[in-house]
């Protein structure tokens, strides 16, 4: 088919034609991002002061201020979503989740609140490098955008400018190597522990895949694959499950109400095994303004987490090792249970890329929020 009269999303990013996209995206995202993200840093700098006040109080208002910005950064990912790459994100459950009382809607039918619980440890695959906005927009529409913390590499901190924020956040970056991150990872999870007592709204994002799928990534994954002697993921890359088991294992004692919600985020016409990224990077979706016309995010939550009756293996830090790390069988337990998640949303990610951006899944009622209004 022709390029002409094909969606432009649709068509991968280096197969579009040179000048895509619309002039106002091109001029006006930039300025609008840009001097938003400055405001919100510079104000963070105006805080500082409130350190200084004694007592402890200080801190605690220089936190709420900051998760005050933090807010406000999320209420920005929403407008600019709105003003320059408008979709909606099409929300299915599993029977975990009461799909009659997910959603709170307006006089006008639109959807100002989705209903999950306060207190969340996200797990998510990682498609392509938009997915975290979509995921930040799920948590405002949540009421969490607030106590977002998420687990990144460690480069990213070094981003002018939104890596800068992203620090004044207390986002976790992490180096990927277990002997590094652990003290840092350690002391991020005891203040979120701390935090969440004060009945605070937390949501703790990670992503077990570490990456989104690459030709870089592949080979990698295809190596763990053939070292632990099962298959490749087609569509996903493998998950490692050792920060994630750390993270509810260091929560679970001092949050004993924390939920685990697995999100499996999928991409409307990619075809299975092709990497969302070549249609949707953050350049050709903001700066282009080719976003994807939905964003399919399937939600199962895992509640009873202290409960003998949880399905997930090893939560109980019974016998910890002098690293801090599971014992080796508990690990395996909890890595095979995993493995068995990502083998169902790569069955997910395969029946999904046949459907078209609104169609709907057999069997399945789906929530739309139209992320076009404010």
């Amino acid at each position: 088919m022709a390029t002409s009269t094909r969606p432009m999303y649709s068509i991968p990013i280096k197969d579009r034609p040179e000048g895509y996209g619309s002039w106002v995206s091109k001029i006006f995202f930039p300025i609008v991002f840009m001097l938003a993200c400055f405001g919100m840093g510079t104000s963070q700098w105006l805080f500082m002061p409130l350190l200084l006040l004694p007592y402890g109080s200080g801190r605690r208002l220089f936190r709420e201020a900051i998760d005050w910005t933090k807010d406000g950064f999320g209420r920005l990912l929403i407008a600019i979503t709105v003003l320059f790459a408008p979709t909606s994100l099409i929300i299915t459950t599993d029977e975990s989740i009461d799909d009659s009382t997910l959603v709170e809607r307006d006089h006008k039918g639109r959807v100002t609140r989705i209903n999950l619980p306060d207190r969340l440890v996200l797990m998510a695959n990682h498609q392509a490098h938009v997915d975290w906005i979509y995921l930040w927009i799920l948590a405002c529409y949540c009421g969490h955008a607030e106590g977002i913390t998420i687990l990144l590499k460690w480069a990213l901190q070094n981003v002018p400018i939104v890596g800068w924020g992203m620090r004044n956040f207390r986002f976790v970056f992490l180096k990927r190597s277990w002997a590094e991150d652990k003290d840092n990872l350690t002391n991020s999870l005891q203040r979120l522990a701390s935090e969440a007592k004060e009945n605070d709204a937390k949501a703790l994002f990670v992503f077990p895949e570490g990456t989104i799928p690459s030709d870089e990534e592949r080979p990698k994954s295809a190596r763990y694959a053939k070292k632990q002697g099962v298959d490749d993921f087609v569509g996903l890359l493998h998950p490692r499950s050792t920060g994630l088991l750390f993270c509810l294992r260091t929560l679970l004692p001092s949050v004993p109400d924390l939920k685990l919600l697995d999100v499996t985020i999928t991409y409307p016409e990619i075809p299975f095994g092709k990497y969302p990224q070549s249609w949707y990077s953050l350049p050709s979706v903001f700066f282009n303004g080719v976003p994807p016309p939905t964003i399919r995010l399937h939600l199962s939550l895992y509640s009873d987490l202290n409960s003998p009756k949880c399905e997930i293996p090893s939560l109980k830090a019974s016998s910890p090792t002098a690293d801090g790390l599971a014992p080796e069988g508990e690990a395996r337990e909890f890595e095979l249970w995993l493995r068995k998640r990502w083998q169902a949303k790569e069955k997910r990610l395969e029946q999904t890329s046949k459907l078209s951006p609104f169609e709907p899944e057999e069997g399945k009622k789906a929530v739309v929020v139209p992320i076009r209004q404010m």
